[in-house]
């Protein structure tokens, strides 16, 4: 009888195999290098084409989910200025990155002043939106006639885009600090509030009466069950609407401001210098990226905490 042939690797075979795993990576690094250089190219197609096959090459190496993520930023900064550098896009069009850091650089001293107010107004303007939302949902949660009051007009001011209020807040209040405020207060209190009630509304009612039963005080009930499990809740609340508020603040410059990165940006576009729009836009959406990761990083790491994580 002949015995079959053992499906184990011999030490030759698995010394083979490995081999060609090297080669392949070697080849995969040396084609990433090819690419990379080709991208440079003074001829547009190749270097986009290059460009995509480069894209195409990364995502068969990276594995990383997070990596990826990173890497699609810079990838999409880096398609931008291969196309701005052949201009296939009119530069007064579509200023390249580099253009566009040389302005916040060149400029950082006129810059600087107006992001400064903008946020000012941002920070001041979302904390007492964090206290309003907060205190509105207590409310709500307290006396059910009052939710039924107020939550319909609540849904109103989430619905009514901010760009169509702020004029008329500008016209109550001023061109002072006050609508600014305002304006910010009305753009991000709305996700607060519902999730400040929402996480009233599911505190587990088994845990309050376990307290209830050994004769636990009222503020010790809301310190060791509503209050932790609610914090949860308010901080999502917070992560959402963050990006929203150094929007509302820069609606509120658009209409009317003696400072503030709204102000520097519509004059730039009224001088068709598209070049400092760019960098005016890009600077708020990298600080609003950072208010909502700063609120992401706080979410998530409560939760571990609460988790028993460390």
């Amino acid at each position: 009888m002949v015995q079959g042939r053992n499906p184990a690797y011999t030490l030759p075979e698995c010394g083979r195999f490995l081999n060609l795993k090297k080669i392949r990576k070697i080849v995969e690094v040396a084609l990433l290098g090819c690419f990379s250089i080709l991208t440079f190219s003074k001829s547009s197609i190749i270097s986009i084409v290059s460009f995509f096959l480069l894209v195409l090459l990364l995502v068969q190496l990276v594995k990383n989910s997070k990596i990826l993520k990173s890497l699609s930023f810079l990838l999409f900064l880096y398609l931008w200025q291969i196309v701005s550098s052949h201009k296939l896009i009119p530069s007064y069009i579509l200023p390249s990155p580099v253009q566009i850091v040389h302005i916040i650089l060149t400029q950082s001293h006129i810059i600087l002043p107006h992001l400064l107010a903008t946020l000012e107004i941002t920070f001041i303007g979302f904390f007492l939106s964090i206290l309003f939302g907060v205190l509105l949902a207590l409310l709500m949660h307290v006396a059910k006639p009052i939710e039924d009051l107020i939550y319909p007009i609540a849904v109103i001011t989430q619905s009514t885009p901010t760009i169509a209020i702020a004029p008329l807040i500008i016209l109550w209040f001023g061109f002072g600090t006050l609508p600014k405020i305002v304006v910010v207060i009305w753009a991000t209190f709305f996700p607060i509030t519902v999730n400040t009630l929402l996480g009233l509304r599911t505190v587990d009612p088994d845990m309050v009466d376990v307290l209830k039963a050994i004769s636990a005080k009222k503020s010790d009930i809301f310190r060791y069950v509503i209050f932790p499990h609610t914090l949860t809740y308010i901080i999502t609340g917070i992560e959402i609407s963050s990006p929203y508020a150094i929007l509302g603040t820069l609606t509120a410059e658009w209409m009317g401001t003696t400072i503030g990165m709204g102000l520097y940006i519509r004059r730039s576009f009224s001088s068709f210098q598209l070049d400092q729009v760019f960098a005016g836009t890009i600077i708020i959406i990298l600080f609003s990226l950072l208010m909502w990761g700063s609120a992401t990083i706080l979410r998530q790491k409560f939760t571990r905490y609460l988790g028993g994580e460390k």
